[in-house]
């Protein structure tokens, strides 16, 4: 299990980078990061089913004027790996859905709470570009790439750092309330599945009307496929 949270961390890392200074390909997204959690762990009902609740949630969020979005880059690693780590070794159905009831409410707590950090990230990209184009102005020319580098090196820490904070205090303190509660967690869990799915059926919706059809086809298709294979199951 220490392997699989060590490489959760470094997955979040990614993610986080992927969400900011580079790249911005597909692997910041919940379910993308819950499909390779499932591989890594060994679970991938629990990673699926707990990533496309948090794939609709990310999905919902819009940079409105100056509003930030919720980083459900770090997010989606954290509730999925919290919910691996709690249904680590269970076989228990109870246990198992309410240790992705857990991850799900703590990937939206650490999506949140990822905001003021994204904000003083920009604050310090934004003092490394000054100090970059005074640097460029002396003829420095390695500066734009030690900028880089330092801003790359920044996000990455951030991500690991708060997935590494969230998960260690989410399987601390949420194991013995998911152990207890399991039962109650389950039905919640049970009770909440349609809300979740008529919500990712509004967004379609929403993405259809608005004639997104490249957004359109790629999230249904996604969430087409983590449908069946949770419907259809697997081991």
């Amino acid at each position: 299990m220490t392997l699989q949270l060590l490489l959760t961390l470094l997955l979040g890392g990614l993610a986080t980078l992927d969400a900011t200074p580079v790249a911005q390909t597909l692997l910041s997204q919940p379910l993308v990061t819950s499909t390779l959690l499932g591989l890594l762990w060994g679970d991938a009902h629990t990673a699926l089913a707990v990533g496309v609740v948090l794939q609709i949630l990310a999905a919902s969020t819009t940079p409105l004027g100056s509003r930030t979005p919720e980083d459900y880059a770090a997010g989606g690693v954290v509730g999925v790996g919290l919910a691996l780590a709690l249904a680590h070794g269970v076989t228990l159905q109870p246990w198992r859905d309410a240790a992705q009831l857990a991850g799900v409410f703590a990937g939206m707590l650490a999506a949140t709470s990822g905001v003021p950090l994204i904000k003083w990230q920009r604050r310090r990209n934004e003092g490394l570009s000054r100090w970059c184009e005074r640097e460029l102005r002396a003829g420095n020319e390695s500066a734009l790439g030690h900028a880089s580098l330092a801003g790359v090196t920044m996000a990455f820490a951030v991500g690991v750092a708060l997935c590494a904070a969230w998960l260690a205090g989410g399987i601390v303190l949420l194991r013995p309330f998911v152990e207890h509660e399991s039962l109650r967690l389950s039905r919640a869990w049970t009770l909440a599945q349609p809300l979740w799915m008529g919500y990712g059926l509004a967004q379609l919706l929403h993405a259809f009307v608005q004639r997104r059809m490249t957004r359109l086809g790629v999230f249904g298709a996604a969430m087409i496929g983590a449908w069946l294979t949770l419907v259809m199951g697997t081991p």
